[in-house]
């Protein structure tokens, strides 16, 4: 089988859920034994650089890469209100890529073409008008549902440009998943949605696959920690919750710090030694970072989809608080792989709970580890993948 692969991003800085779900994917596609060609997208937020891919895509997969300004102004959001279709989306269309993927599609015969995320969809009529291919859409969130949150969560003029966005980017959310063979999606949450919207399109929900990683959590410590890229408002928005609500953990647990890790780190926040708050910026092990600084919070209050830096560090055995929209796409009812709290009480006293019993900091992550090991394999979804495909 050929596939060419289009993605938004390149998949990299690992600590970048969205990069880590299409590195996880390429890994199932190896897997399959399929010949991949990889056309990525970059920006000035995402940047590429070939040497930090994977040796094992260096040597197996045919990468190739287009720059786009997607950078939003005053000036190109002001203007983006009066175009046709959604300015989110628009930002990534290029006609030197569209070109390029006409051409890649006439000098090659490919099985099937995969678009990571809606962002890439604006290519879709010009592929159906260059190949017969069969094309899918891989969906990590339902889009306009994460700027319909951040809409409400704001006020004023941003409030009322947000909610223009997010209206204008469900139109076309709709008519674009709508035009595809085939949806790849993240979670059962996110399945049921889009459904819900009317989307006729077949849909699989396909979990991310997360390889267990041969390291150790370290139990004795109990501070509390995020980690996500500060460059994604509902980061942003978590992280500034949970600032928010440590004063009153460390009422009762004094000793107690908070690191927060994330790449483009936001520059209204700073570390605060003195109330023991600290940002450690984009760190080069997520994983060597996370065994160390205890427990994982957080309190997400926007958004779509599966948090993937959050299955992420249940595969090593970090434990986790979160909300129940935090939660989303994991069964955690059944599983216990996680604490969910939604109020600022909840989570305190879920965060103190932690910190001061090491054995249910042992227990939670043990079992997030079980759970990732039986529902996010990589053989299983790999196999998945290909059958899903091919049936289609």
């Amino acid at each position: 089988m050929r596939i060419l692969y289009i993605t938004h991003k390149p998949i990299y800085p690992i600590i970048d859920g969205g990069c880590v779900a299409m590195n996880n994917f390429l890994k199932c596609l190896l897997k399959a034994e399929v010949k991949v060609k990889h056309i990525c997208i970059s920006t000035n937020k995402h940047p590429f650089d070939f040497s930090l891919h994977p040796l094992e895509y260096q040597s197996s997969i045919n990468i190739d890469n287009h720059y786009i300004d997607t950078d939003v102004t005053h000036t190109r959001g002001f203007f983006g209100l009066f175009q046709s279709g959604s300015y989110n989306i628009n930002r990534f269309h290029c006609k030197n890529l569209q070109k390029r993927i006409g051409h890649e599609l006439e000098q090659h015969e490919y099985d099937c073409v995969i678009l990571e995320s809606l962002f890439t969809t604006t290519y879709i009529d010009s592929i159906r008008s260059k190949s017969n291919s069969t094309i899918f859409i891989r969906t990590h969130n339902i889009e306009h549902k994460i700027t319909s949150d951040l809409a409400k969560n704001a006020s004023g003029a941003k409030r009322v440009y947000l909610s223009k966005l997010s209206k204008d980017l469900k139109v076309y959310e709709i008519e674009a998943l709508n035009k595809a063979d085939g949806i790849l999606s993240i979670s059962k949450n996110d399945t049921e949605q889009l459904k819900n919207l009317g989307i006729m399109t077949p849909i699989k929900n396909i979990g991310v696959a997360i390889p267990i990683k041969e390291i150790q959590n370290n139990y004795d410590s109990s501070g509390i920690f995020h980690l996500g890229s500060m460059n994604w408002q509902p980061n942003i928005e978590a992280v500034k919750r949970l600032i928010n609500i440590f004063p009153e953990i460390k009422k009762s647990a004094p000793l107690c710090e908070v690191h927060i890790a994330g790449s483009a780190e936001n520059s209204k926040l700073k570390s605060h030694p003195k109330n023991q708050i600290y940002f450690d910026g984009f760190v080069d092990d997520p994983n060597e970072f996370a065994i160390n600084k205890g427990i994982l919070v957080s309190p997400i209050t926007s958004g779509s989809g599966v948090r993937i830096k959050i299955l992420e560090m249940m595969s090593i055995g970090i434990p986790i608080i979160t909300t129940t929209l935090g939660a989303s796409g994991i069964n955690h009812h059944d599983s216990n792989a996680l604490v969910i709290a939604d109020n600022d009480t909840e989570i305190i006293d879920a965060t103190l709970k932690l910190i001061k019993n090491k054995n249910i900091r042992k227990e939670v992550g043990q079992n997030a580890i079980e759970y990732i090991r039986k529902n996010h394999n990589i053989e299983s979804i790999s196999k998945e993948i290909i059958e899903f495909i091919q049936g289609t």
